[in-house]
């Protein structure tokens, strides 16, 4: 607070109290001097020389209210300056408040979006699954009737199972399971290895890719049964690494190659 930081009017109503105040004091001290000596030369007060006291404090009574009005004045101009400067003060701080939520909104946003898109030359993992079900395998009799045979596997019945990946794709795994028709157990327990027979049913021992269109490939294995009692499922599953540029959407495709045999 500083003392001299004062409104205009304040200041002139300060000066006139003080004025007033030091002209009611000099009136007082006259006025006392002049009674003092009257009374030591014997002469009667009159009532003039009485009224010098009542106005020099009726004039005390006006500069007192004065000062009492500029000093007033003068507290209310500093509590709205402080007020003004705590306004201010609060004002900068919501500022920066909503400037710094905004720059954490932006920021939470930049690291949502990193999170679920991947940048430039950054590959995302996707997989896909192609099932198709053969058999069972009837093969006829060689002796000219029309009895039937149990195939051998040399008669087996033949199928592709194809999933079509970008073109661009990368694939890392390729997994393979096989099941008899209606069976209840779980794909995950029926896992065969490439080349394994499994109860008259084999996949080939490798997979192979081949191209598609100028978008996609395939990736393909051959499935093959030579079961006569039952039906055999099979099923690929393919896990590759795609670019983000790359849009294709993969799906899955069966190519059934039969041979069944004269």
């Amino acid at each position: 607070m500083n003392a001299f930081d004062m409104d205009d009017r304040v200041t002139a109503a300060a000066v006139a109290a003080a004025g007033t105040i030091v002209g009611a004091l000099i009136q007082l001290r006259v006025a006392w001097r002049k009674e003092v000596s009257e009374r030591a030369r014997g002469a009667p007060v009159t009532k003039k020389s009485r009224r010098g006291p009542v106005l020099a404090v009726f004039l005390l009574l006006i500069a007192a209210g004065v000062g009492g009005f500029a000093l007033s004045q003068y507290f209310v101009r500093q509590a709205d300056l402080e007020s003004t400067a705590m306004r201010g003060e609060l004002q900068a701080q919501l500022a920066q408040i909503s400037a710094t939520a905004q720059r954490l909104e932006r920021a939470s946003l930049g690291d949502h979006g990193s999170t679920t898109r991947p940048d430039d030359g950054q590959r995302s993992a996707k997989s896909l699954s192609v099932m198709t079900t053969i058999g069972p395998c009837r093969a006829h009799a060689t002796t000219g009737s029309d009895a039937m045979r149990a195939c051998s596997e040399q008669e087996a019945l033949r199928a592709t199972l194809c999933g079509s990946v970008p073109s661009t794709a990368q694939v890392t795994n390729t997994v393979f399971y096989a099941r008899p028709e209606g069976s209840s157990q779980s794909w995950a327990d029926r896992r065969v290895t490439p080349g394994q027979d499994v109860g008259h049913a084999r996949f080939s021992d490798k997979s192979f890719e081949k191209a598609d269109s100028e978008q996609a490939k395939l990736v393909c294995t051959d499935f093959s049964v030579w079961d006569s009692e039952q039906a055999v499922s099979a099923r690929l599953d393919v896990t590759y690494e795609a670019a983000p540029a790359g849009r294709e959407i993969a799906h899955a495709a069966v190519a059934p190659v039969t041979n069944v045999a004269p």
